[in-house]
């Protein structure tokens, strides 16, 4: 193919040259080589990659925690095959720019340095004066809810119609005059007792507002009817123990959770205050924004 175009006329070799499709491939190349010596950072390890014994044992940990076995000889090798290769991408990747821009990447990275900050703002145990303090500072996270015992009897307004406001009415004066609840409504898979169960789980199984209603409700009585998420229920309470605010020996573990989340929160909140003086932030759009107003 050249030996035909160096063979033709010099206004034509070049003519042809130009359209040759050999010759584009090899200047693109020498762009591309280019292109990669300009936008390529520095790399302080060359093209050296180690796989030192931490990192082999690392990946031994993964695949045994996976499997619930030790990898193989054969098994280890593809192993560490897939770490080099992973490795060598993430550098060309990383030579290439293309982890500019990347949310992903910006997230997990962001990520990471939190969890460093947040471990180095932990800054060691708390002693029993700072957990007393910051129980005593914040009594609502660790107050103990009301538990209550209470009987109840369900009307669900889709099995009574326009019989409902009649069959209540009907119950509750059954009731008061010594009937039983569960010879009252329809059964259901709620049943007519409910025992020992605090006043947050109440409001998780009943709703809000049902238990908002038996908070205060004065106890050994029918009350209702009273809504919910399953219709309409005739109560009695037996019995309400109140609630309280734990000792700190009995809700330790729950006070050192919270302290060290805010320690950690704290330490984030430092830290990104600090960063952001360093940093000249032009947010374009404001300045227009504010003057239109």
């Amino acid at each position: 193919m050249l030996r035909r175009i160096f063979s033709a006329e010099p206004g034509l070799k070049i003519r042809s040259l130009l359209r040759e499709p050999l010759l584009h491939f090899l200047l693109i190349g020498v762009l591309l080589f280019l292109l990669y010596g300009k936008v390529a950072p520095p790399s302080s390890d060359g093209n050296r990659i180690t796989v030192d014994r931490t990192a082999i044992a690392a990946l031994a940990a993964q695949f045994q925690a996976t499997w619930s076995r030790p990898p193989t000889p054969v098994e280890l090798k593809g192993l560490v095959d897939g770490y080099v290769r992973d490795e060598i991408l993430y550098r060309e990747g990383v030579a290439l720019g293309l982890l500019k821009g990347d949310p992903v990447i910006k997230r997990r990275v962001r990520q990471k340095l939190e969890v460093l900050i947040e471990e180095e703002g932990r800054s060691g145990v708390a002693s029993d004066a700072e957990l007393s303090a910051y129980l005593s500072k914040n009594p609502a996270e660790f107050r103990m809810p009301p538990v209550l015992s209470f009987e109840q009897v369900l009307f669900n307004p889709g099995e009574y119609g326009d019989r409902l406001e009649t069959a209540v009415t009907a119950a509750m004066a059954a009731l008061n005059n010594g009937a039983t609840p569960e010879s009252q409504g329809k059964s259901s898979m709620l049943g007519t007792h409910v025992d020992k169960l605090p006043l947050d789980l109440v409001a998780r199984d009943f709703g809000d507002d049902f238990a908002k209603a038996l908070e205060s409700a004065p106890i050994g009585q029918w009350l209702g009817p009273i809504r919910s998420g399953f219709g309409l229920h005739l109560v009695r309470i037996s019995e309400r123990k109140p609630g309280y605010l734990p000792s700190l020996d009995q809700a330790r573990k729950a006070v050192t959770r919270e302290w060290e989340n805010d320690k950690r929160q704290a330490a984030l909140a430092d830290n990104y205050a600090r960063l952001l003086k360093e940093y000249d932030v032009v947010i374009e759009g404001e300045k227009a924004e504010a003057a239109a107003k």
